[in-house]
């Protein structure tokens, strides 16, 4: 209802602001919504263990199909073009390719968890293009910069006021930051992309969030320095390095931005009982305090310089050509300590051959000064991983062997006794389990936003953004990101700002056609999200019930995962195993047997069927198990008896 001189009046009297007031806080609160939900998206899953459990993954892509869906209802026009469609459709593609390598992988439930996974990052990637604007970019990387911030302080918390905050300490295992996502490589890319988009706001003369983002660089610094992830400062590196390729006239101003978070770190790494395990309680908290009080000191400063930094700009302004030489100067400086470096350990060939022999050999530090792990070649593994991962190609070159079979054939010929679910590198373990077409699709889904970085680069926050996602890029190629929503996501979120901001095409109308195709695609998303939430969710309580010796509750939550993924092999060996726990014999081998026909090289099922069955029926199966898995000595114990 609308009263006089244009104002709007509800039905109980009360009369509101001018309408055109009214369409300016409208606007404001949309622009602001995609920030604070970035923001509290990133703290929500790294809270959640970075979104890992597949009982996880419905309700998230629930949540961003109904974004797209109010997008495809609410607007008259969408903005699309070809970076957008190739993003959506490529992720799309991949998603649908997991799914049919149902067809000839030995078992369907690592490909369909592999395809819910890869539709949750094919529907955020849609909802983000349909909602992100020009308009919202600085919203939307806002709020994840805050979200990062936040997870970061909390982080810190936990070493700097250990017996207060997070759990027990316990500095004798690693002692490497990795709460709240219990990861610290994750967690250490976290942080990277949280730094460079940071660094992407302080460098902005005309944003708001320049002095907060300042400040804000000083935790994420030292939060990032306490994860020891030689990944994550190697991502972060490359991230600086296209930072200043697209913006080189920033030289000067992050070097210093850099100030600050550098000596924080300085004083994170003079904290021996912060940074080397077996330390006493007492020491830590000591320390702790202390590196707290001078870490928000030097927050301060990081906000002040990031507040004087246009002043003094505007002041002296360096022209291209000098920020080409001060470029130059950096690029020779270190290039003559990197010589000097070369010339003092025996030449190029020598620190190669042994950088090739640490990596393949020896494990990182895990004890004494961690500093000592920053400077670290070693692989940990990763050669007998690719090895593997290289191994499945050969095999099968053409269609791979079937979304999510890694683990598998790691299981049954990995040299060591270490468990591995991921090959540690998205682009080798998508060529190994789906083959050339699958790494395509990735290819041009993740390639997309890359080719606009020529628009891109002159928007405000286009370097920033872009060096965060090369840095992801990169990352992946390292360790298994890709099974961690909260960093692809984060990714995803680079991904279409650097689209956004690259878009020069027309928005599309949306027909009736259109929308209803739109509307259909969306109610089919959100159907598979839920009927994967209520199976995937069902199995995580059969299993936690088990955990904690609740047979009774976990047979009957296996037994509604039945029906809600009756292709999975997971109900029925949650079954068997409440079964075997209650010592009915008989039911176990049975629901055991029904697994074993739908997933025959799962060793974990030929063990249980051992225990509960004898004479030749158990030797079988204790053979098959063992086939399996060589080297696991729970089958070495079960076969010795």
């Amino acid at each position: 209802m609308h009263g006089p001189a244009g104002r709007i009046c509800d039905p109980l009297g009360f009369t509101g602001p001018p309408a055109d007031t009214c369409r300016i806080r409208l606007r404001l609160l949309t622009t602001l919504a995609p920030g604070a939900a970035a923001g509290a998206a990133v703290v929500t899953l790294a809270f959640a263990s970075g979104g890992y459990h597949p009982a996880d993954h419905g309700l998230l892509t629930l949540a961003f199909a109904l974004i797209a869906l109010t997008a495809v209802l609410a607007a008259e026009k969408v903005s699309l073009d070809r970076r957008s469609v190739a993003l959506v459709g490529g992720l799309t593609g991949l998603t649908l390719w997991a799914l049919a390598s149902v067809a000839w992988a030995p078992a369907a439930a690592w490909p369909v968890l592999d395809a819910e996974r890869g539709l949750l990052y094919a529907v955020a990637a849609a909802a983000l293009v349909l909602v992100v604007t020009r308009e919202r970019v600085t919203s939307l990387l806002g709020g994840v910069v805050a979200g990062v911030t936040a997870v970061s302080l909390y982080a810190l918390a936990t070493r700097l006021f250990p017996g207060h905050v997070g759990g027990p300490y316990d500095p004798s295992s690693g002692y490497q930051l990795a709460e709240p996502i219990g990861y610290w490589n994750a967690l250490g890319l976290l942080l990277a992309l949280g730094v460079l988009l940071g660094a992407g706001f302080a460098l902005r003369a005309e944003s708001m969030l320049r002095v907060p983002a300042g400040a804000a660089l000083v935790p994420l610094g030292v939060a990032l320095y306490f994860t020891f992830s030689r990944g994550a400062v190697v991502a972060l590196l490359i991230g600086i390095g296209v930072l200043l390729a697209l913006e080189r006239r920033a030289a000067v101003s992050l070097a210093l931005l850099t100030l600050a978070p550098a000596a924080g770190i300085l004083l994170a790494s003079r904290s021996s009982a912060l940074t080397r395990a077996g330390e006493t309680l007492e020491a830590a908290q000591a320390q702790g305090q202390r590196l707290a009080w001078e870490i928000a000191v030097l927050s301060c400063a990081g906000a002040a310089v990031a507040w004087a930094l246009p002043r003094v700009a505007g002041h002296r302004r360096i022209s291209p050509a000098g920020g080409r030489r001060v470029v130059a100067a950096a690029a020779i400086a270190a290039a003559a300590l990197a010589l000097g470096a070369v010339v003092r350990e025996g030449g190029p060939v020598a620190i190669a051959d042994r950088a090739l022999e640490a990596f393949g050999r020896d494990p990182p530090p895990t004890s004494g000064e961690l500093d000592r792990r920053l400077l670290s070649v070693s692989g940990h593994g990763r050669a007998d991983y690719w090895r593997v991962a290289a191994r499945m190609v050969e095999r099968e070159p053409l269609l791979g062997e079937g979304a999510g079979g890694f683990e598998r054939r790691w299981t049954e010929e990995r040299p060591v006794a270490q468990n591995a679910r991921d090959a540690h590198s998205l682009y080798l373990e998508t060529l190994a389990e789906l083959g050339p077409v699958g790494l395509a699709l990735l290819l041009v889904a993740l390639g997309a936003p890359l080719t606009g970085l020529g628009r891109a680069r002159h928007a405000a926050l286009g370097p920033a953004a872009a060096a965060a996602y090369a840095a992801f890029l990169v990352h992946s190629a390292l360790d298994w990101d890709w099974e961690l929503p909260v960093l692809v996501l984060t990714a995803l979120a680079c991904a279409v700002a650097l689209v956004t901001e690259a878009r020069t095409a027309a928005p599309v109308p949306l027909t009736v056609f259109r929308r209803g195709a739109g509307v259909a695609a969306v109610a089919c998303a959100i159907a598979v999200a839920l009927v994967a939430h209520v199976g995937n969710r069902a199995i995580a309580e059969s299993a936690e019930a088990l955990e904690r010796g609740d047979t009774g509750g976990a047979a009957a939550a296996a037994r509604r995962a039945r029906t809600w993924a009756p292709w999975s092999h997971e109900p029925w060996q949650l079954l068997g195993e409440a079964q075997l726990a209650d010592r009915d014999d008989a039911e176990a081998r049975r629901s055991l047997g029904e697994a074993i026909r739908r997933a025959p090289e799962e060793w974990r099922l030929w063990f249980d069927l051992a225990i509960v069955s004898k004479g030749p029926a158990a030797r079988r199966a204790i053979t098959r198990a063992r086939e399996l898995n060589p080297l696991s000595p729970e089958i070495q114990d079960l076969g010795s008896r």
